[in-house]
């Protein structure tokens, strides 16, 4: 799966689109509500993609302390 990002695209009128990509079901309405804070804005627009409605899965990750990668 790739890495999950936000396109944004600034418009000449000033408007913002973004769009999320990599991440499925509703994870990606944290996206845009972090984005929405960076910049300050509200959506005013939005439309769900195939994403959206896929079922996301989950991965459990490790990370190895120095400790345990020496024992």
């Amino acid at each position: 799966m790739d890495a999950a990002r936000i396109v944004v695209t600034v418009r000449v009128d000033g408007t913002i689109e973004a769009e999320t990509q990599g991440v499925t079901g509703a994870a990606c309405l944290d996206y845009i509500a972090r984005l929405e804070d960076l910049i300050d804005a509200d959506t005013v627009a939005s439309r769900f993609t195939e994403d959206y409605h896929a079922t996301s899965t989950t991965t459990s990750v490790h990370t190895a302390t120095t400790d345990e990668v020496s024992a």
